[in-house]
């Protein structure tokens, strides 16, 4: 996982209204954890949002720029404001490179499967992020799920998903993440309709057969 460079500058206070000011500029209170002495700092939103929005996931890895130091860094876990979503405050753990950490990242699947090209099933995407142990510069942007080779009621479990040299899987190996749905048959679904559907009117004639010859009585 690459890390991307992002500015941040040291915050002096913990005061509630100093963390409104900041806001009301343009900024987001912070605090670096996880190297020793938690460090209270501040970072441009609008900076922030950008590297957000250009993650593949909520897993970031950062290169921390504070004057001319740099720390190693994963966004822990950021608190929104409930109605506009706005950043209000940003956990970042330091990490170091050769670190494992453990992380969620989403799965993708990639390729065509087979029973979707020939065979007329759906691809059901069942599990869609998945837990990861790794070094932060091993670990992949995603976790990628080849599924070529899939056909129609095949399914491919946590345990089938080949992962990047130095990555472990946490999560449950008999989880399924993708299967192949068979296809609907229109025929029989229709033919079952219509049994359903005459079923019904004979049901309801003599219902009324019924309670016209009580009435001439």
């Amino acid at each position: 996982m690459n890390a991307v460079e992002l500015e941040i500058e040291p915050r002096e206070t913990k005061k509630r209204n100093r963390a409104k000011a900041l806001r009301s500029a343009g900024r987001v209170p912070g605090v670096v954890y996880g190297g020793g002495d938690n460090q209270l700092v501040e970072v441009d939103n609008k900076a922030f949002e950008h590297v957000m929005q250009s993650a593949s996931s909520d897993t970031v890895l950062l290169d921390l720029k504070l004057g001319k130091s740099k720390r190693l860094a994963l966004v822990q876990e950021v608190q929104h404001h409930p109605v506009s979503r706005k950043a209000l405050h940003i956990d970042f753990r330091e990490v170091k490179p050769e670190q494992n950490v453990i992380v969620t990242l989403p799965t993708v699947p990639v390729g065509e499967p087979v029973g979707v090209k020939t065979g007329g099933g759906t691809l059901e995407h069942v599990l869609r992020y998945v837990k990861v142990k790794g070094t932060p510069v091993a670990l992949p942007e995603t976790i990628e799920v080849g599924v070529a080779e899939l056909d129609v009621g095949q399914t491919l479990h946590v345990s089938d998903v080949q992962t990047p040299e130095g990555i472990e899987l946490l999560g449950n190996p008999g989880n399924p993440v993708v299967s192949i749905s068979k296809p609907r048959v229109a025929g029989k679904e229709s033919a079952a309709d219509d049994e359903t559907s005459e079923e019904a009117t004979s049901e309801n004639s003599e219902a009324a057969e019924g309670s016209g010859g009580a009435a001439s009585e």
